[in-house]
This record gives C-alpha cells, sequence and structure tokens, in this order.
C-alpha cells in the first residue's frame, strides 16, 4: 500500500518481532514541471528589458490621401502644410512585482529526517529548485489565460465558423473530413481579410494590412486535437488545409469570457442554473459549477488564494474556483468562464512579456540555524498591441 504524507513507521523483523527492518534507499523526484508545449506561447513573448526604465512605447501612424492634381492651379497651394494623421502612441509598463518565498530550509535538524547526506541534499536542492519552477508555472499559466481571454476593441474582434450547418445530417468519416475542410475554408478566408488593406482589424482603425508570416494562430488543444487525430486523416489531400496547423495551441481551459460588473448578468441568477454558474443577483455571488460543471466553469485569471469553509486553496492562473467561493465585486474582471466554443485566437503580434529582473536572494538566521530563500522577479501588465489584430475564433 502506498504511503502518503509523513505519519508511518518501519516495518517490524519478519523473525525478530522485536527490531525493525531498514530503509534500502530514498529518492527525491526533481523533475515535476516538465511540460513544454503550454510554455512555447509565454516563450516565445519574453524580452528581457533590464533594470533601467520601466516601459516601452509603440507609437502607430495612419495612411496618408490621395487627391485630384489641379495643374498650374498647384501653384498657389506651393507653401500649404500638412502634417498627416496624428500618430496614436501605447505604452506598456512594468509594473508587476511579485515575490516566491521565503522558503525555509536548514543542514541540521532536518537531516534526522533521512538515511544519508545524498538523500537530504536532493530534498534540499528540489526544494529550492521550486522557487524557479513556480515562477516558470506564474508565467505559463498567467500569460496563457491572458491570451485565451482577451477579446480585442477592433471592429471585427470575432468570427465565428458555422459547424452546426456544415455537419448538418453528416455522421462517420463524411462528417470527420467536413469539419477539417469548414475550418480550414473559414480560416483561409481570414487569412484573405487580413491581407486586405482594412481598418476593421485593429484597435486605432488605421489602414493596415497583415502578411501571412504575420500572422500567429493559438489553437483550442480541444479542437488541434481533433482535427489532427480524427479530421485530417479523412481527408484525401491534406495540402493547403491547414497552413497554420501546428504553431502554437493552449488546453482548452485558457480560452473563455472575463466576467465583469458589465456582463456578470449574464452568468448569474438567484439559483444558479446552466450557463449560469454564479448564484445570486447582487455580489457576493456563490460558485455553483453543477453536476461535471453543468452550470460552467468559472477560473481565476491570476494567482491567488481562495478561502471556502476554512479550507485555503492556493490557484494559479487557469484554475477552476473552488465550489461555493464567494465571488466578491472585487473579484470581478479577474475570473473567466471557460468557452468550449472557441477554436483559437488569431493574432499579428504576440502581446509582449517583458522581464525586468529575476533575483535570487537568501538570509541565514544564526540563531535558528536556518536559511530563507526568496525570488523576486517584475514583468509588465500584459496586453494586445492595439495596432495588430487580435481575433477570436468560435464555433456556432
Amino acid at each position: 500500500m502506498p504511503i502518503i504524507g509523513a505519519t508511518y513507521s518501519l516495518n517490524a523483523n519478519e523473525v525478530y518481532a522485536s527490531l525493525f527492518n531498514m530503509i534500502i534507499a530514498e529518492q527525491v523526484f526533481s523533475q515535476n514541471i516538465n511540460g513544454k508545449r503550454n510554455r512555447k506561447l509565454v516563450d516565445a513573448a519574453k524580452a528581457e528589458v533590464g533594470l533601467y526604465g520601466d516601459s516601452k512605447n509603440y507609437w502607430s501612424t495612419d495612411v496618408l490621401k490621395s487627391r485630384p492634381f489641379l495643374g498650374d492651379a498647384e501653384a498657389t497651394n506651393l507653401l500649404a502644410t500638412d502634417r498627416g494623421p496624428a500618430p496614436k502612441g501605447q505604452r506598456i509598463v512594468i509594473n508587476v512585482f511579485r515575490q516566491i518565498g521565503p522558503l525555509t530550509t536548514d543542514q541540521y535538524l532536518s537531516k534526522r529526517a533521512w538515511m544519508s547526506e545524498d538523500s537530504h541534499s536532493q530534498f534540499i536542492s528540489v526544494m529550492k529548485g521550486w522557487l524557479s519552477v513556480t515562477k516558470q508555472v506564474y508565467d505559463e499559466t498567467t500569460y496563457n489565460a491572458f491570451i485565451g481571454t482577451n477579446i480585442s476593441g477592433a471592429d471585427t474582434n470575432t468570427v465565428t465558423i458555422d459547424l452546426t450547418t456544415a455537419l448538418s445530417g453528416l455522421t462517420g468519416l463524411e462528417k470527420a473530413r467536413m469539419q477539417a475542410l469548414t475550418i480550414a475554408s473559414d480560416m483561409a478566408d481570414l487569412f484573405d481579410d487580413l491581407g486586405d488593406v482594412s481598418r476593421k482589424f485593429n484597435v486605432y482603425k488605421f489602414l493596415r494590412s497583415y502578411s501571412e508570416d504575420e500572422i500567429k494562430v493559438v489553437w483550442n488543444q480541444k479542437y488541434i486535437n481533433r482535427i489532427a487525430k480524427i479530421d485530417l486523416p479523412t481527408v484525401y489531400n491534406k495540402d493547403g488545409v491547414m497552413e497554420k496547423f501546428d504553431e502554437y495551441s493552449l488546453p482548452r481551459r485558457y480560452f473563455g469570457t472575463v466576467i465583469t460588473s458589465t456582463n456578470v448578468g449574464t452568468y448569474s441568477a438567484a439559483t444558479a442554473a446552466a450557463g449560469k454558474p454564479l448564484a445570486g443577483t447582487t455580489a457576493p455571488y456563490t460558485y455553483t459549477p453543477g453536476t461535471n460543471n453543468a452550470n460552467g466553469i468559472v477560473r481565476t485569471l491570476v494567482e491567488t488564494d481562495i478561502t471556502v469553509g476554512g479550507t485555503t486553496t492556493h490557484l494559479f492562473a487557469g484554475d477552476e474556483l473552488p465550489a461555493s467561493t464567494s465571488v466578491t465585486s472585487a473579484m470581478l474582471g479577474s475570473i473567466y468562464i471557460e468557452d468550449s466554443k472557441v477554436i483559437c485566437k488569431v493574432m499579428t503580434k504576440i502581446p509582449p512579456y517583458m522581464s525586468a529582473f529575476e533575483v535570487g536572494t537568501s538570509f541565514y538566521n544564526p540563531r535558528s540555524l536556518s536559511e530563507n530563500a526568496y525570488l523576486t522577479f517584475g514583468h509588465n501588465t500584459i496586453e494586445q498591441i492595439l495596432d495588430s489584430a487580435y481575433v477570436t475564433v468560435k464555433e456556432v
């Protein structure tokens, strides 16, 4: 039977009951956070900017215009000036500072719990390694939750793909084939629209066209797995079906709609029900997911502690709120409801994730013979680049 926790003892010897069998060896598992697929996006967004300054400015300008040429009459306009449309700027500021720790370790009394210097050293090494691994988990989950929930303020921020009509009456291989082809066709149409000169895809409404090389697609793994394993194998000629098929992808839990003071009524009711997981008509609301999350899954956008019934649960971004969480007004804007219909996010610039510093420090306490270790870091508030396209593609 596996031993869970620390409440166990040595086993009595089978011959001499007054003696106890010794421990053969001890191993501390060190490779605990190994997945790299979901870190690919935040790693691409990271930029080390150093300790000087606190912000980066992004400037955007608009197209000029032509007019009829008046021949000799143009002479009177020789000294006329027109500096063109005013530029617009966006400032992204490094204003988030966090600390991991203290992590307390020692080289004296804790050794008594281990059978050898080697096993104790493994344990201390793994524990100290959690400082940087925790930072890695924070970066990955915080960034991914933003990417999956951000909605652009541009005129065209959402595109729908009508799979219901396309797949009506179909079954088996025919249905799988049509699903892949429908998504591919509609995505190709979106790429064509992004490549055309238009004002509808950026927040500034400046005239833009985007090359296919600029376009980044972040897929919902729910859809990409279905397409890769079921749909595409049924397509006889796959060339051109998914030009941006294997670029970036995120688990389905990161895709959703942020619940704010403006839209909370969409997800709350006097009694929680399907599509309305927040019970109550005013804050604080009670999160009631229902059997098998029948009412919807509400998750956090930020790393936080949630206490329910005296039990505190630590959550990273993307984690589900514990059932019966009391959702206060202050939490609105930092939680979201998962949306299983989001196929992907299409963008032309990956939102930057700027690192100001990451420094490890420690403090030795001579009285307790212990050491406290810390990891402190800073980064920017994550924002979409307003000059770029950011489109949510959904199934209807």
